[in-house]
């Protein structure tokens, strides 16, 4: 080439380069948006989230299994569908993108693949598809709200393609807020945020800059503990208990994985260059299949009012703290929990009846009918409470048990009492182990390992000193009545003087009944015979109280004590014991749903009428007991026989006698 041709080429060379550097600087310009969109993004930087999921789990019903979404990995993608308003929804476009719902589409809505209100694994498996090729993604936005000048708010917006919770629904928008004194993104990157404000569902918590609760990274990041499965956005690691805006239902975040950092995606502030650069932040429709109720996918960020007035809406939503499930309980079961446990199985058999509304309602008026024939086929007239040992219907023991209670206040308030000692260590080792989930460690180190065991280890303890306790109520309650038969006054000191003679069968027999039941419910295919066992068994601490035999003997006794009675037995022991330990859960749920009661004060009211549920029931189940041996009182068999006073021999133990003498009643 020649020094001219040279001449010629290097002119139209240099003004291409400089073509593509202005248009590079355009890009970048038209993607800030302007000086304040400058600023913005590195105030959206500078603040940016740290998320801490729940784990995740190799099944598809456990855990977390969706991340914060990157918009374009849905739209786009081949599973995707936008649909009208009609009914039913005709398809407008398959594989719609951004461009697309620009256009507004007031009433449409995206179609994800899967149903969700049978989700199965579709929708994991699909998020972890897509996200496999975007990274996790927040979308920053900053907004200036009118009617508040001088102050700004920094929004987080996650998107997830699906809300794994009571409501099952396609797409779910959350979002956090930080609030600045400070009318321009320049002026905020130059001071602290006052306030922040996390989306929990219809509603905000709010924590002050600087709050105990508020966990930041690095001086300027707010680490945000996404709930499994509704992703409302959480402070710390509890369970938290939904009324009202805080979402109907319990929120898990007691098992955080390690933190993300997800890719900030700015928007810019004027609406024009967001939607050029955001076109999808047009849309009108919902992100996601529209059903009926609150299973109906969500509308997106641009719709809500946080977005054009979040000032305003922190100032009128907000709450400054949410409700907790109480660690422990009190006494008897959780009424928090019970609740959680409640609405979680309600809104399954809503879910799954929604479209099959004939459904429903065969299974509400099976319930119906259930109910109804239970009560109307026994007797409830004619209870006397002694003698113990009479034929009784099943609904003549429990008012027969209630009149006893009403009678013997002071000895039945013992037994109540019996229970508030479990009750305190309860209390005490659930407060131990709180106290070692809370210490401050890594997440995801061994000692989530050794506070999971221990959690275990604690459970164990309590439901072996919860059937313990239960063990030695019916037992008490048994010797109490078999004494009073005899016409022997008897206090709550006696009784515990009788009890400890018979301490070793009675052990015998609880240990060789809970094992049995424990063993046979491993497997799925033995829970039948579980079942069984439990109910044929069930009089074996009555008999170990009243008949004096061993353990293995009051075994044996109880199972030819039901022979050929077993489902006229287990019908009334399972409304007897249900209705003992039902009482205390939906007394606390009542209030939960139609009070404002803290959740501590509401589980201390329903321990208190499980107290006094227990004896009466426990009584119940010790009169159908004497109810079964007056209609079988020598069992071939049985090994045992009484006599006049009171004495029985036990099959190769020798014999037990009453070894405390007659006690005349002064009243």
């Amino acid at each position: 080439m020649t020094h001219c041709t040279w001449r010629r080429v290097l002119p139209v060379v240099a003004c291409a380069w400089l073509t593509v550097v202005l248009l590079g600087t355009s890009d970048q310009a038209a993607a800030a948006g302007s000086p304040e969109d400058t600023a913005g993004q590195e105030l959206a930087e500078r603040y940016s989230p740290v998320v801490r999921l729940q784990q995740d789990s190799s099944r598809c019903a456990d855990g977390e299994q969706f991340q914060p979404t990157d918009v374009e990995a849905v739209l786009g993608d081949q599973q995707v569908a936008l649909r009208g308003p009609w009914r039913p929804p005709d398809l407008v476009k398959a594989q719609p993108e951004g461009k697309d719902l620009g256009l507004g589409f007031p009433g449409h809505f995206l179609d994800f693949p899967g149903d969700p209100l049978r989700p199965g694994c579709d929708y994991a498996d699909w998020s972890a598809r897509i996200n496999a090729k975007h990274p996790a993604t927040v979308y920053a936005h900053l907004a200036a709200d009118p009617a508040f000048p001088g102050q700004l708010s920094l929004q987080y917006w996650f998107f997830y393609v699906f809300n794994d919770y009571n409501n099952t629904h396609e797409g779910d928008w959350e979002s956090i807020q930080l609030v600045f004194q400070a009318a321009t993104p320049a002026a905020a990157l130059t001071t602290s945020p006052t306030a922040v404000g996390y989306s929990q569902h219809g509603g905000s918590e709010r924590a002050r800059w600087g709050d105990t609760k508020l966990e930041i990274v690095d001086g300027t990041h707010p680490v945000v503990y996404p709930a499994a499965g509704s992703h409302a956005n959480k402070f710390g690691r509890r369970l938290y208990l939904g009324r009202g805006s805080e979402g109907l239902g319990c929120d898990d975040t007691t098992s955080p994985g390690a933190g993300l950092t997800p890719h900030v995606a700015y928007v810019p502030m004027a609406s024009a260059d967001y939607v050029q650069q955001f076109p999808w932040l047009a849309f009108e429709g919902r992100w996601g299949e529209r059903q009926r109720s609150f299973f109906d996918g969500p509308t997106g960020p641009n719709m809500k009012s946080s977005w054009t007035a979040p000032i305003q809406e922190a100032e009128t939503t907000w709450r400054d703290d949410s409700s907790t499930v109480p660690a422990g309980t009190l006494l008897g079961p959780n009424s928090t929990n019970a609740f959680c446990t409640a609405v979680s199985t309600g809104s399954n058999l809503v879910r799954e009846t929604l479209d099959r509304t004939w459904l429903l309602g065969l299974l509400l008026a099976a319930l119906v009918v259930l109910i109804w024939f239970a009560a109307s086929r026994t007797r409830w007239s004619g209870a006397d409470p002694l003698p113990a040992r009479k034929r009784r219907a099943w609904g003549q023991t429990v008012v027969a048990a209630l009149r006893l209670f009403r009678h013997r206040p002071g000895l039945f308030a013992v037994f109540a009492a019996a229970f508030a000692v479990l009750s305190l260590v309860t209390l005490v080792l659930t407060e131990l182990q709180v106290a070692r989930r809370d210490a401050p460690t890594d997440l995801g180190a061994p000692t989530e390992t050794a506070t999971g065991f221990w959690a275990s280890l604690i459970a164990l303890v309590v439901t072996i000193l919860t059937m313990a306790t239960y063990v030695a109520l019916l037992a008490a309650v048994t010797t109490t009545l078999d004494q009073l038969d005899r016409g022997r006054a008897m206090t709550a000191q006696l009784t515990f003087r009788r009890l400890v003679t018979i301490w070793k069968p009675l052990t015998r027999a609880a240990v060789q009944y809970f094992v049995v039941i424990t063993c046979l419910t491993i497997f799925v295919a033995t829970i039948p015979l579980a079942v069984y066992y439990a109910v044929s068994r069930a009089f074996a601490v009555p008999a170990v109280a009243a008949e004096r035999c061993s353990g293995r003997t009051a075994l044996r006794r109880s199972r030819m004590l039901i022979r050929g009675r077993w489902w006229r037995t287990a019908v009334p022991l399972a409304i007897i014991v249900g209705l003992g330990l039902a009482v205390g859960p939906v007394a606390g749920i009542s209030l939960l749903l139609g009070t404002n009661m803290p959740p501590a004060l509401i589980n201390l009211a329903s321990s208190i009428l499980f107290a006094l549920a227990m004896p009466v029931a426990s009584a119940a189940v010790v009169y159908l007991y004497f109810d079964r041996a007056a209609f079988r009182p020598d069992s071939p068999g049985s090994g045992e026989s009484p006599d006049v006073s009171g004495t029985y021999s036990r099959d190769g133990e020798g014999s037990v006698e009453h070894d405390l003498p007659p006690v005349r009643s002064d009243s």
